[in-house]
């Protein structure tokens, strides 16, 4: 029994030999067979080009069927307001558009104070500054803020009325927050939550909701003071008006019966008396705010509940990307400006090397890897428009970048 027990375990362990050496010699063949894929897809993959976008802000289009009017900013008589008044000097010292804002709105605030019994001038600064100041005529809310919101206008700024409960405010477009802002020339304040300046819609629905935490005013010096639901109670209707033209379209009124248009007169004391007389101001198209279901409302208003009726946003900037070539790494890009009736060129940061000024049309060089190209429009009074940007990954043939490189 033995001898045979031998022969079949030997004979079991030279085939199990050969099937190793089999099994190794194929393991071999597959291991050579995947690195010659490997080789070929780094070969392949090194060969490809291509150009992806990762990442984009672009500016946005207009989104409503109103139209927002405002004075040509070469009006006459704006050039007139920022000589005389010297309100280069008076924002001089901002360090950003929005500190010039403030700086501009207190200068406002400190040329009268308010009164109740005068003579009402027209929509026009200068003929309110003189009557202040020569004959003591003091307005009250609505002309700060017609002297601040023509002040902006004289310097480049786009500015709006605000039509609230009892009192007339002002929001100015932030090139730098990308929306429109309360500014109230009267009260020289502002109002912020985390840090960002708020917009007339968003007190508005902190009054109805009862959600005021967070909410400051800010005032001149930057000092903030908690607000209360009560602090917001003008703001439980809230209005735009679409019209900021009155220098060119002076605005209609209803006095003593009569109808008429409030022009400048050579005698102040033609203009209509404020105290015991009844004033109408005909604004012409005013949007309200309509929030939740409540029945409150201003006469005469359109209202809306689309908030693009109110977004209204101006001096944007569109990047569209026109053509790749991956194979040179170059894109082919337009720019087109938005809401800009100041427009005067564009700007563009490729890369983070600097803003440098560009046409409309331009051919971009990609470097390896990932790439950001910003653009904003520039406008005729220096304001850089909201940053719209671009991000491209790219990856070029690396055997022709580099033995380009070496060339």
């Amino acid at each position: 029994m033995l001898p045979i027990s031998y022969g079949v375990n030997h004979c079991n362990m030279n085939q199990k030999k050969n099937i190793d050496v089999v099994s190794i010699k194929n393991r071999i063949y597959l291991r050579i067979i995947i690195l010659f894929l490997i080789i070929g897809l780094v070969i392949f993959f090194m060969r490809l080009s291509f150009i992806i976008v990762t990442d984009k802000k672009n500016g946005e289009y207009l989104v409503t069927d109103y139209k927002f009017i405002e004075d040509d900013f070469s009006h006459p008589r704006l050039k007139l307001l920022r000589s005389r008044e010297h309100l280069d000097e008076v924002v001089a010292s901002g360090k950003s558009q929005f500190e010039k804002i403030v700086l501009l709105r207190h200068w406002v605030n400190q040329q009268w104070k308010a009164g109740k019994y005068f003579y009402y001038p027209p929509f026009d600064a200068v003929e309110i500054l003189d009557l202040a100041r020569k004959h003591g005529n003091y307005g009250f809310c609505a002309q700060y803020a017609v002297v601040f919101l023509q002040s902006c206008q004289s310097i480049g700024l786009h500015a709006r009325y605000i039509d609230l409960i009892g009192h007339f405010a002002t929001a100015v477009w932030s090139d730098e927050y990308n929306r429109w802002v309360v500014m109230d020339p009267d009260n020289d304040i502002y109002y912020e939550k985390d840090g960002i300046p708020l917009r007339g819609r968003d007190l508005c629905s902190a009054y109805w909701n009862k959600k005021t935490k967070g909410i400051y005013k800010v005032n001149y010096d930057g000092n903030k003071t908690k607000v209360t639901v009560n602090d917001l109670v003008n703001y439980k209707l809230y209005s735009i008006i679409m019209k900021a033209d009155q220098l060119s379209e002076p605005i209609s009124i209803l006095y003593k019966g009569l109808n008429s248009n409030l022009t400048l007169k050579n005698n102040y004391r033609e203009y209509p008396y404020i105290g015991n007389n009844v004033l109408k101001i005909f604004f012409g198209e005013s949007l309200m705010w309509k929030e939740f279901d409540t029945n409150e409302s201003f006469r005469d208003r359109i209202i809306t509940d689309d908030p693009d009726d109110f977004r209204y946003a101006m001096n944007q900037t569109r990047i569209n990307t026109i053509r790749y070539y991956p194979d040179k790494g170059i894109v082919k890009i337009l720019l087109s400006a938005i809401s800009s009736p100041t427009f005067k060129t564009f700007i563009i940061n490729a890369n983070n090397s600097g803003w440098q000024e560009h046409k409309e049309k331009q051919i971009l060089y990609l470097k390896p890897g990932f790439n950001k190209f910003s653009a904003r429009i520039l406008t005729k009074f220096g304001w850089p428009g909201t940053e719209s940007y671009i991000r491209y990954f790219y990856k070029p043939n690396f055997f022709k970048y580099f033995l380009n490189k070496e060339i």
